[in-house]
């Protein structure tokens, strides 16, 4: 992205990366303003003290966008989300534990594609360190552990 804002003459070089720089910042401000409204403070605190599961499915379900489930991903499109995972930006950790909390709910429809590209791309590992991390926001923090638990529920199977 970076190379956009070094198109041009040098005497345009400064105030284009100057705009750049600003539409970056807006574009971040756009981002955390998306996953926040997605955010109860209450019921984020809530799963956030509980080890139970109850809580977390609580806020699966409300955060849950039927229209996200109908989405299929490659498995590139998938290991661009765990990597965004590791990202320094906490806004866009958030943002892709979000992506990946809707592609791998239960009832999506290529929820179990996405829980297997996951699993097949190591995604476990940097879930749990993203729902640990001391400088991540809550939200990204449960996203993270609803993905996690949305993945054994996958890697459990269908329940008779």
């Amino acid at each position: 992205m970076d190379e956009v804002a070094l198109v041009g003459t040098s005497s345009q070089g400064s105030s284009k990366i100057v705009k750049f720089e600003g539409a970056r910042r807006l574009a971040f401000k756009h981002i955390e303003a998306f996953v926040l409204t997605f955010s109860d403070p209450q019921m984020f605190s809530t799963a956030a003290s509980s080890s139970g599961a109850a809580a977390l499915s609580q806020v699966a379900d409300a955060l849950f966008i039927q229209e996200a489930g109908h989405l299929r991903c490659s498995r590139a499109e998938i290991a661009r989300f765990v990597d965004t995972l590791r990202n320094p930006s906490s806004v866009l950790r958030a943002c892709a534990a979000f992506a990946l909390l809707q592609f791998t709910m239960p009832a999506g429809r290529h929820a179990v594609h996405h829980a297997a590209l996951l699993q097949k791309a190591g995604a476990s590992r940097v879930l749990r360190w993203a729902a640990a991390a001391a400088t991540a926001p809550i939200e990204a923090k449960i996203f993270a552990r609803i993905v996690l638990r949305n993945l054994e529920l996958h890697q459990a199977g269908p329940s008779s």
